[in-house]
């Protein structure tokens, strides 16, 4: 694919976001995608062989100082990206907590990797705090392809932003273990008091200098609590380059009973990063909180015993291999610091024997491939988080034709699956497919002041197939700049799908609805003629609130190809809900009152106001007492809904 690329910012290199910057640009380009990175001025590119030839746009010049940078991401970037959306297949913003677009005219993954202004007051300076809490999060959520990198980060955007939890997906960041070799660096630890074997016992952390978030004060002054002998066989070494309030950590440093003990190596470049990692024998992470922790699995990768933070993220990436403490408590963090170092042998091989096993679950190459295929997700539109298939009626008939002759191709529900549960994965699953129109919104999702279904919703959400059943949908769609191509109703794919059917050999089978109706409706499709198999019309009275095992019975035993199901919305989405998995068919839709439209019971609209979208006032006028009070509910409800979706309350 040809990918755009935002690398804003980088930090000079000097960050946890540079380090993910460079890694996703390299295993991007590594697995054959096209780049354009853009790039602020005076930073340049991810350096080296990572870009490998990509090409390179550079931010104006005015937008060095941070604020010009986040409006200019904000406002100016999407007129760019509007003009350039025939020339890329996707846009990738690195750092999502940093910089978002204002609105998204290129398919785009957003990566959060913390939201920590939420966590620790004072992190920031008010106006950068009100941006990250208040302006961000309003414009990040437009995003067609939320990516967390943690299932912590997850739990935040859920909370704090109010993110849908289906809407974000996590992607853990990774680890490059073929630069485990050695640099040229020396970090003088040799010269610390007491260190053995050339320093390999030191005690490192790896963090830019900051406070009060990375926590260095609480873990300088827990270092002081260790037994003098201790804390000369294992002299703390802080690499990192100084940021904010950096002065206040250098002087607890100085205070500390251990303070010559205490080494600050200052930024530490990338090819002299081996070297000190070599002369590392225990890592400790004691931030106050983290998105990821990169440098605490890249310890567990080189087979470095570690303690860290059991809050955030760290706890969840550390797992059962590193000690935890509580960071807020100095007797906490010296109590672990204590246990780690004093490890016998035996504790600290095991410890390290499962940390080389847990980090394999961690792979740059692995991200690439998650983020391209959020990318390449292009075929659905996704409204109030559900996937609205990009298609033409002609498209749609064929894909569920397609749909239940992949039952054929299947082992089925049987006896032999009952017997043998082991065999199960094997087995066909009905294929869901459901037409959306405002009905389904009005009865599905909620929004306050309204409320809604949460099955119903649900169903909808994981649905192998659906189609834009009014043109609302179709609206709604091309206001997100997400357009479907064209309506496409059950009424008029019905009749479509039995051709099909017949053409293929397949069978069908209609459940609910009025018998008679249904038969004159297939007379009227002349289904004899077409020798269409219709093995079964079953107009049982259908409850959801019983177990009808009978009705399930009779399905299975006819083994149609594509199973109708005339119940109406919102009975006949949950009906086949429940029952997907108990069913013997290839593919089931739901149809509502199609066959009264066929039979000629119910006038449809004429065309025009088919096209149109105004179905529903002829719908109305036909049927005044049974329906305007549902449509005016709906319409009222779907045009809330859709005042939030664009403002990106819904996707």
């Amino acid at each position: 694919m040809k990918l755009l690329v935002s690398c804003i910012p980088y930090d000079h290199g000097k960050s946890g976001i540079s380090v993910y910057v460079r890694e996703v640009v390299r295993a991007l380009s590594e697995q054959g995608h096209e780049l354009t990175l853009l790039c602020e001025p005076g930073e340049g590119a991810p350096e080296g062989e990572v870009a490998r030839g990509a090409r390179i746009v550079v931010a104006p010049l005015w937008t060095r100082r941070a604020v010009f940078s986040m409006l200019w991401h904000l406002f100016v970037l999407p007129l760019k990206l509007r003009r350039w959306r025939r020339d890329f297949d996707g846009f990738v913003i690195c750092a999502a907590n940093r910089r978002v677009c204002a609105w998204y005219p290129i398919e785009t993954t957003a990566t959060v990797h913390d939201l920590a202004n939420f966590h620790i007051p004072g992190k920031y300076s008010r106006l950068r705090m009100f941006y990250l809490a208040h302006v961000l999060p309003f414009f990040a959520k437009r995003a067609q392809h939320l990516v967390a990198v943690s299932e912590a980060t997850k739990i935040d955007m859920v909370k704090y932003w109010h993110c849908r939890e289906e809407d974000v997906t996590v992607l853990y960041n990774g680890l490059r273990t073929e630069d485990f070799g050695l640099g040229n660096g020396d970090f003088g630890l040799r010269e610390c008091p007491g260190s053995r074997k050339s320093g390999v016992g030191s005690l490192l952390y790896i963090s830019r200098i900051e406070h009060p978030g990375k926590n260095h004060m609480r873990l300088i002054e827990a270092y002081g609590k260790l037994p003098r002998e201790m804390a000369e066989a294992h002299p703390l070494v802080i690499a990192g380059a100084d940021w904010k309030d950096a002065e206040v950590v250098h002087e607890a440093a100085r205070k500390s009973p251990h303070a010559d003990l205490i080494r600050f190596t200052g930024f530490v470049d990338a090819a002299d990063m081996p070297r000190l990692w070599s002369e590392t024998g225990f890592y400790v992470f004691p931030s106050l909180f983290e998105g990821f922790g990169l440098s605490l699995v890249e310890a567990m990768g080189r087979g470095i015993p570690c303690a860290c933070s059991n809050n955030g993220s760290l706890g969840e990436i550390a797992g059962d291999v590193a000690l935890t403490f509580d960071p807020y408590d100095v007797d906490s963090i010296a109590e672990a610091l204590k246990n780690l170092l004093g490890e016998s042998r035996e504790t600290r091989e095991a410890r390290v024997a499962r940390g080389r096993e847990w980090i394999k679950r961690f792979s740059w190459e692995d991200h690439a491939k998650g983020i391209a295929k959020l990318l390449g997700q292009k075929g659905v539109s996704r409204l109030f988080g559900i996937p609205v298939a990009r298609v033409t009626e002609t498209e749609a008939v064929e894909r569920i034709v397609g749909m239940a002759k992949e039952r054929g191709s299947g082992t089925g529900h049987s006896t032999d699956d009952e017997r043998h549960p082991e065999n199960a994965s094997s087995r066909h699953i009905a294929k869901f497919i459901a037409t959306l129109n405002v009905d389904f919104v009005a009865n599905a999702v909620s929004g306050w002041p309204f409320g809604g279904n949460d099955e119903l919703w649900g169903y909808l959400r994981n649905a192998d197939f659906v189609t834009a059943d009014g043109m609302p949908i179709v609206l709604l769609s091309k206001l997100l700049r997400r357009a479907l191509p064209e309506r496409v109703t059950g009424a008029d794919m019905v009749p479509r799908i039995c051709l099909r059917c017949a053409e293929e050999g397949l069978s069908v089978y209609v459940l609910g609805g009025d018998r008679e109706a249904i038969e004159e409706a297939l007379r009227k499709l002349k289904v004899e003629s077409l020798k269409l198999k219709v093995v079964g019309i079953d107009p049982a009275f259908v409850k959801l609130d019983e177990d009808q095992p009978e009705i399930i019975e009779r399905i299975n035993a006819a083994k149609p190809d594509i199973l109708f199901v005339a119940l109406g919305n919102p009975k006949q989405e949950l009906w086949m809900g429940r029952n997907k998995e108990k069913l013997d068919v290839g593919a089931m839709i739901g149809i509502g009152g199609t066959f009264n439209f066929l039979a000629g019971r119910v006038k449809r609209a004429p065309k025009w106001m088919q096209k149109s979208g105004l179905e529903w006032i002829y719908r109305i006028i036909q049927e005044p007492g049974r329906l305007w009070k549902r449509y005016a509910y709906g319409l009222v409800k779907f045009g809330w809904l859709s005042l939030r979706a664009m403002a990106g309350g819904y996707r």
